[in-house]
């Protein structure tokens, strides 16, 4: 794992995985070529994912699912501040679902709330991990 979450949720790190939010390509597309199509198609995805600018790392330990800023420097840059933890338990299902310009991870929870994110298909893997660790 390059990044270790254990220390910060003083749990043993199960899987983690570095995450853009959810659209973060599209506005990236719309802000470069495309415009207000794109900005259309991310107001389409609404989900309760806790808001962070451009990279956060999601963290699975045996108690909790945890989203922890990613402090600016790159990939390289230092976990910082958790901005979300969710009890294990509280986790009702987690998805993986392949594309060809990005991959998507849903997580469903038992009040009917969603996270969703996105991270480019070259670095999948990780996003599995996290799903397996979670059960699903």
């Amino acid at each position: 794992m390059a990044r270790d979450a254990s220390l910060l949720l003083g749990a043993q790190q199960q899987a983690g995985a570095a995450v853009n939010p959810r659209g973060f390509a599209w506005k990236q597309l719309a802000s470069s070529y495309v415009g207000p199509a794109a900005k259309k198609i991310v107001r389409e995805h609404p989900s309760q994912t806790p808001r962070f600018p451009r990279v956060a790392f999601l963290a699975v330990t045996d108690r909790e699912l945890a989203l922890i800023r990613i402090r600016p420097g790159g990939l390289n840059g230092r976990l910082g501040e958790v901005l979300a933890r969710v009890p294990r338990g509280d986790v009702a299902s987690a998805r993986v679902s392949p594309g060809v310009l990005r991959t998507n991870l849903t997580i469903g929870f038992t009040d009917g709330d969603t996270w969703e994110f996105e991270v480019s298909p070259l670095i999948r893997r990780p996003l599995v991990r996290v799903v397996r660790a979670l059960g699903y």
